[in-house]
């Protein structure tokens, strides 16, 4: 059975995956576009209560966090400060 949603609902769940996809696009954007894009990168996802969880395996998540992580270090990454 499906679930039904509310368009109040909906609009939430739609507006919780936009900003998972963008908040994974904005710390590793060249892995994502090598991947093929945000919608590559959607269609690769699971939905969990948190949002959407993209589904890598182990060299796409570390090709992911080598990127966050030479971004951070060089001051490309925003860390609230």
């Amino acid at each position: 059975m499906s679930e039904k949603l509310t368009v109040a609902e909906a609009l939430a769940k739609a507006e919780q995956i936009e900003v998972m996809l963008g908040a994974i696009q904005s710390t590793a954007p060249d892995t994502v576009a090598a991947m093929g894009g945000r919608d590559t990168l959607a269609r690769r996802s699971e939905m969990t209560c948190l949002g959407p969880v993209p589904r890598l395996d182990v060299a796409e998540w570390e090709r992911m966090s080598l990127e966050y992580e030479d971004r951070r270090e060089h001051g490309s990454v925003n860390r609230g400060h």
